[in-house]
C-alpha cells in the first residue's frame, strides 16, 4: 500500500524564473518566426518614412474628432445619393448579360476610334451626304440600334410615370 501523504510541499513562484521562462518563450517565437517579424519591421520602416504612420499616431491621437467629422459627411444627402447611384449602378450590370455589353462595348470603341478619324479629317459632311450615309450598312445598323434603344428607354419612362 502507498503511504498517506501528510506534508504538501507548496512550490512559491519566484517572480523573477517567471519572467525569465516568459522572455525565452517571447524569444523562441522571435526565432521561429524571425522573416515575418523582419518583413514586418521593413514594412514599419518604409511607413516611417513614408509619412504614413506619423499621419496614424495623429489619426489616432484625434479620433474623436476625425469620427465625428467622418459621421457628419457620411450623413450628408450628396453622400446618401452616390451610394444609391452606386448601388443602382451595380443593379445596372448585373443585370445586362455580358456578351451584349461586351457588343456595345466594342461598338462604342470602334464609333470612338472612327470619330476622333474625322475629327483629323476636318471634312464637314452636308446634308446630301447624311442622306447618302443612310444607304451604308453600318449606319443603318447602328440607326436602328439607336432607334430601338430609345422606344426602350421610352417605354421604361412610361412605366415610371404610371407607377
Amino acid at each position: 500500500m502507498a503511504k498517506a501523504t501528510r506534508q504538501i510541499e507548496r512550490k512559491e513562484s519566484n517572480v523573477d524564473e517567471e519572467r525569465a521562462e516568459d522572455l525565452n518563450a517571447i524569444l523562441k517565437q522571435i526565432a521561429d518566426n524571425r522573416e515575418a517579424i523582419q518583413d514586418s519591421l521593413f514594412i514599419l520602416e518604409e511607413l516611417q518614412e513614408s509619412g504614413v504612420l506619423p499621419m496614424l499616431r495623429g489619426l489616432l491621437r484625434t479620433r474623436e474628432k476625425v469620427g465625428s467629422i467622418a459621421m457628419e459627411q457620411i450623413n450628408q444627402t450628396s453622400v446618401h445619393n452616390m451610394i444609391k447611384n452606386g448601388m443602382s449602378g451595380i443593379g445596372l450590370l448585373s443585370s445586362i448579360d455580358p456578351d451584349q455589353l461586351n457588343q456595345i462595348i466594342q461598338g462604342l470603341t470602334k464609333g470612338l476610334q472612327k470619330a476622333s478619324e474625322s475629327t483629323d479629317n476636318q471634312d464637314q459632311v452636308g446634308i446630301w451626304g447624311l442622306v447618302k450615309s443612310t444607304k451604308d450598312p453600318n449606319v443603318r445598323t447602328s440607326l436602328n440600334t439607336m432607334i430601338h434603344f430609345l422606344n426602350g428607354m421610352g417605354e421604361g419612362l412610361s412605366n415610371k410615370q404610371a407607377h
